[in-house]
């Protein structure tokens, strides 16, 4: 029984199920019945409203309106009507050129506003449509074409429909509007685009959902767009008062991907000018240039901030005028990496600004623009560096000033200026950096760079020669182009120095500035250990290539300046010792030029006398250097001449042979190895000289005569009246023209080569006379050179290298040495 009261619950009688069946079947035929009636009332009337819409429209625009095909349909589209216009154009009246070109333009207007005063669609769409609104340089300009006409009656007026747009959808429309006398042009594609309007009072409220592909806003066109080919999808939100202001409400807007918000205001009539704001955070520095004009972007583009930024901007300029608007930047970032040609710096925190109109009575352009940094604080390398301004001045030619104070290490500064030329090892300094001039990675750049650095008990190393500079303490100051040193104290090894530097010219290794960098060097030590600077005369180091960046071409430029410009030195020292040479109150002046040096001029007391001399030395290759010296010696103490000598790089006179006062000129050339050594076999010149109070003691091959002649005669110690003649020396052999020696012991005439290479070969002739007659204590002083040509009978000796390298003397009893010397002659002659 339950259950049959349950299903009596939800029976329903047969007759109302077909009533309603009825009912449904009825409604749906009346749908259709009205579907097809107002289709064939809109086919039947389909020209009229077409000739109503043509109609409408025309009196709306003043341009040449063209329509290739038009329909109306119902059935996709009710309530409402549906109009779909193909290829449409709005063209002007003098070019002819369209203002709009559209594929294809679909609407959906109320039916029953066909009938009354108000016109209703309820929506727009425009595909593959093209808006170009242009004006020449005339003056003319086709922007009339969508202006209505100005001759409606009043009656016309009272009868016109009223139009209300609400919905507006646009796909693939390119905008492109452009204005030749006033230089600005904008153009884009609008991909896709959705526009709701509404009319309260006199303002229209509009939402406008776009996906843009911008071409660019050509401000100024002849300084570039702006905003070049960037996509942009924003939801806009404007407010247009039909007084012909637009305001832009704070807006959601994607650049790039990069989220922005945006408000601003167009006002079309009364100032005819606009203004927007836009904010955005953590955009890149390089997306933050592609938004700007390509002559700013590029001068900007020699900076690059590696991690993002937050920014504020604003824009206001005018709408009827050409010229740039004016831009102001606010933008702040944290623990950024900057990179620039003049410095690179890590870890930066600051804040800035940048306008285009510092001087608000000129117009806004990059001549009359700065960006301001405050607060600046970074890592120099691990140099901590801070500063509370930095300004960059003028994007059209920018120039950047900076200045800054810090202290490190010297191996912190090593690690930072990068010096191919120089390390520094150990110490600390105090660093000053300023720099006021173009920001461009050019040495010429120098010209408005001032640094200092102040070095306490530092070590520096000169790679090219590896020369270690220790406990070293001073200032090195770069200023106008110049660099300085005063006072600056250094020792090498146990040499001490106190140096002096003036450098000019330095950026005359820029491509602007061609030449040679010049340094004056004044350096003072009591005492210098030659031994010290032999690697002057041995391979030189190549210099350690460092990654440069920052004031890597300031650095460069003062390793140039070191390694290929004219350097003067002006050394003064109260000793200076090579080996067993020594010399006192030493003053030179030298001058370096790229792999040469010299001394131009050189004064200092040695061996109890004096010498002044001049020398070149020219690197020929890395083992090995040519020098060419003219020196001019007073009163030389001939013992202590060649012991301070290394005996001339031979073995048979040695100082322990020799006494003697001399004075010489001479002019050589000589080669000279990687240790500082002289080359024996590389001598070349001449010799003048004169030697007085002489003595050979002990002398070997003079007591090896004592085997033929002189045996009761003391050869030991053989003093001489005055030696004067003139040598001339070639590689390394030393010619001697005839020449009368006369001594206590003995007179002789000598001639021939003596050599260090064992091609000895000197004539010695005895006169008969001598070996009978000893000269007396005072007559041996008296040279007879009359009798040099012919001194009568003698007795002829010969000395020659012996096997064992020593100088032999032997009896010439066939005067063999002077027919090899006329046979010489001969052939040569034939030559």
């Amino acid at each position: 029984m339950e259950e049959e009261k349950k299903k009596s619950r939800f029976h329903v009688p047969g007759k109302w199920r077909r009533r309603f069946v009825r009912v449904v079947a009825v409604i749906l035929g009346l749908y259709v019945l009205l579907l097809v009636s107002l289709s064939i009332y809109v086919s039947s009337s389909k020209e009229r409203l077409l000739g109503f819409l043509n109609a409408k429209m025309k009196e709306t625009i003043l341009g040449e309106l063209k329509i290739n095909n038009a329909d109306i349909t119902i059935w996709r589209t009710f309530p409402d009507i549906g109009i779909t216009l193909e290829n449409v154009t709005v063209s002007d009246s003098f070019y002819h050129r369209p203002f709009i070109k559209a594929e294809q333009i679909t609407a959906r207007a109320g039916f029953m506003g066909l009938l009354g005063n108000k016109l209703k669609i309820g929506s727009v769409t425009v595909k593959n449509a093209v808006l170009h609104s242009f004006t020449d340089v005339n003056g003319y300009s086709n922007n009339y074409v969508l202006m209505p006409h100005k001759k409606d009656t009043v009656s016309t007026a009272r009868n016109k429909k009223l139009i209300v747009l609400r919905n507006f959808n646009l796909e693939n429309v390119t905008i492109v509007l452009e204005d030749v006398i006033r230089k600005k042009r904008y153009a884009g594609r609008i991909d896709d685009a959705n526009i709701d309007m509404r009319l309260t009072g006199s303002k229209y409220h509009i939402t406008f959902d776009e996906d843009l592909m911008l071409r660019g806003l050509g401000f100024n066109l002849p300084q570039g767009y702006w905003l070049e080919n960037q996509r942009i999808q924003a939801k806009w939100k404007f407010v247009y008062d039909t007084s012909g202001v637009l305001t832009i409400n704070k807006s959601k807007v994607k650049i790039q991907g990069q989220p922005f918000l945006i408000k601003g205001k167009f006002d079309f009539k009364r100032k005819s000018q606009f203004h927007i704001e836009a904010s955005t955070e953590g955009i890149k520095y390089a997306s933050a240039l592609t938004i700007l004009k390509p002559k700013t972007r590029t001068k900007l583009g020699s900076i690059n901030l590696t991690e993002p930024v937050d920014v504020n901007v604003s824009l206001t300029g005018p709408l009827s005028k050409k010229g740039d608007p004016a831009v102001k930047v606010n933008f702040v970032t944290t623990e950024n990496n900057i990179t620039t040609p003049v410095v690179n710096l890590t870890s930066c925190s600051f804040k800035g600004n940048y306008s285009n109109q510092v001087n608000p009575s000129i117009a806004p352009n990059d001549s009359n623009s700065q960006i301001i940094v405050t607060g600046f604080t970074s890592n120099w390398g691990q140099i901590k560096m801070n500063t509370p301004t930095i300004a960059i001045t003028n994007l059209s030619n920018p120039t950047i000033q900076f200045e800054f104070n810090t202290a490190c290490t010297m191996a912190q500064l090593d690690e930072t200026l990068l010096s191919e030329t120089f390390d520094f090892t150990e110490g600390s300094a105090k660093l000053y950096l300023a720099y006021n001039g173009s920001l461009i990675p050019d040495p010429s750049l120098l010209n408005q760079l001032n640094a200092k650095i102040e070095i306490e008990n530092g070590t520096m190393v000169y790679v090219p020669r590896n020369i270690t500079f220790s406990s070293c303490n001073g200032a090195i100051a770069i200023a106008g182009n110049t660099l300085t040193m005063n006072n600056f104290k250094c020792n090498v090894n146990a040499s001490q120095f106190t140096v002096n530097i003036k450098g000019s010219n330095l950026n005359r290794y820029s491509k602007k500035e061609a030449g040679k960098a010049s340094m004056n060097c004044s350096v003072y030590s009591p005492s210098v250990d030659l031994n010290d600077f032999k690697t002057l005369f041995g391979n030189k180091d190549a210099a350690k290539t460092k990654k440069k960046g920052g004031v890597g071409s300031v650095i460069t430029s003062v390793d140039d300046a070191l390694e290929n410009g004219d350097m003067h030195v002006n050394l003064k020292a109260g000793k200076v010792a090579l080996h067993n040479f020594k010399a006192t109150n030493v003053n030179a002046n030298m001058l370096f030029e790229n792999n040469d040096w010299g001394i131009q001029k050189a004064s200092l007391q040695h061996a109890d006398g004096s010498f002044n001399l001049s020398a070149k030395v020219h690197q020929v290759n890395n083992n090995y250097h040519q020098a060419v010296v003219n020196a001019d010696l007073s009163h030389i103490n001939v013992k202590k001449l060649f012991y301070a000598f290394d005996n001339f790089g031979q073995t048979t006179i040695t100082s322990g042979n020799l006494q003697g006062i001399m004075n010489a000129k001479t002019n050589l050339t000589v080669g000279i190895n990687n240790s500082g050594k002289l080359l024996a076999n590389t001598l070349n010149g001449k010799l003048y000289f004169s030697i007085k109070n002489a003595a050979l003691i002990n002398f070997k091959p003079l007591l090896n005569i004592q085997q033929y002649v002189f045996k009761n005669r003391d050869l030991n110690n053989v003093q001489f009246a005055e030696l004067k003649d003139t040598f001339d020396i070639k590689n390394g052999d030393i010619y001697i023209r005839r020449m009368p020696v006369q001594s206590s012991a003995i007179t002789m005439y000598i001639e021939g080569v003596y050599s260090t290479a064992n091609r000895t070969d000197i004539l010695i002739q005895v006169p008969m006379s001598s070996l009978t007659n000893k000269p007396g204590d005072k007559d041996f002083k008296k040279i007879d050179r009359a009798k040099m040509d012919d001194p009568g009978r003698s007795i002829n000796l010969r000395a020659r290298d012996g096997d064992d390298g020593q100088v032999k003397i032997s009896l010439d009893l066939f005067n063999k040495y002077k027919k090899e010397k006329r046979r010489k002659q001969r052939e040569k002659d034939k030559e």
